[in-house]
């Protein structure tokens, strides 16, 4: 079969591999679609996650259960499925406590073993969950993201925002849009979103954004309850303090590159919480199901293109142009690879 392969930073190559063979207490599971997540651009820049090299990448995926292992009883073929993709230690006081998002050595599949940028993918079947059919797999790509939404809305106590308060957000970007749509779904506050990109912007403001900005420093001083910061960068970090009101919450929910150095005199002389943000939890996996099945979350509207496996080098290298205009990049593995 053909797989997306990380060699090295900017280095992926569509290759040929062997297809895995399930084994006892495995599930194979026939991927549909796979999402390009912020931390695969982050692994193809800088390589920041990787374990081994050469790797299959990517961990956002949906599919259909096509083989299950000897002792699997409670899966079965045909099962449309999600996967929880972190791989904890297992050992570590938190994994112990089932918070397994704060384990320190937590990776993820297409980091420490073989990810969904290919047709077939070996699961734990614990690491599973079971999508009614009704749930388009195109959408049910969207639940891993939409948890990591979840966590930072659910974890900063950011749903409990009363309707006449406003968060700025800041990225545009899947999880900054996610968690957007997720606060109205959840609470009606009132959302800034700001980003450079007009194309962003303009999906932002279709999907209910309340108002669009494209530069944080046009944000006023003192203006806003609580921040998502879902950039990355010490200047958007310093301007969302910036534009908090004294008491306000800013949520650190982007990943940074490069070490980023800030005036941290607002934090003590406006007395702000800053929370961060680290993936999800498994009951955030199933709250992000249950919001795209009823429909409380339109996922599907996030999706701006959709390719075929072979594109994935040149939709990486497109991606890390900066002005990018695509929100979430699905791979669909519709043909036999």
């Amino acid at each position: 079969m053909l797989a997306a392969r990380y060699y090295g930073p900017k280095d992926i190559r569509v290759e040929e591999v062997d297809k895995p063979v399930c084994k006892p207490s495995q599930v194979l599971v026939k991927i549909a679609y796979a999402g390009i997540c912020g931390s695969d651009m982050h692994n193809y820049r800088k390589g920041m996650f990787m374990t081994y090299v050469p790797e299959i990448m990517g961990h956002e995926f949906s599919g259909t259960i096509v083989e299950v292992g000897e002792g699997v009883q409670e899966l079965s073929t045909g099962l449309q499925v999600v996967g929880d993709p972190r791989v904890p230690c297992g050992q570590c006081q938190w994994c112990l406590e089932e918070q397994i998002n704060l384990c320190p050595q937590l990776g993820f599949i297409g980091e420490v073993s073989p990810g969904c940028f290919a047709p077939y993918l070996l699961m734990d079947p614990a690491k599973l969950l079971i999508i009614p059919p009704e749930v388009p797999l195109l959408e049910v790509t969207m639940v891993e993201p939409l948890a990591v939404a979840v966590h930072i809305i659910r974890s900063s106590g950011l749903h409990t925002m009363q309707a006449n308060e406003t968060i700025g957000i800041i990225g545009a970007g899947p999880i900054g849009l996610l968690a957007m749509m997720t606060l109205k779904a959840l609470c009606g506050v009132r959302t800034i979103m700001i980003d450079i990109t007009p194309e962003r912007l303009e999906l932002a403001e279709k999907l209910g954004a309340d108002k669009c900005l494209n530069s944080v420093t046009k944000m006023d001083e003192n203006s806003v309850e609580a921040a998502i910061e879902a950039v990355g960068l010490g200047l958007t970090l310093q301007e969302a303090m910036r534009c908090l009101k004294p008491q306000g919450k800013l949520v650190m929910a982007g990943l940074y590159e490069e070490p980023s150095f800030l005036d941290p005199n607002p934090i003590v002389t406006k007395e702000l919480r800053l929370i961060g943000i680290n993936t999800y939890e498994k009951a955030d996996l199933h709250e992000a199901v249950n919001l795209i099945k009823q429909g409380k979350v339109k996922v599907r509207q996030l999706i701006t293109d959709i390719i075929p496996l072979q594109e994935i080098p040149r939709v990486f290298r497109d991606l890390d142009i900066k002005g990018k205009t695509s929100a979430k990049v699905v791979i669909s593995m519709d043909k036999e690879y």
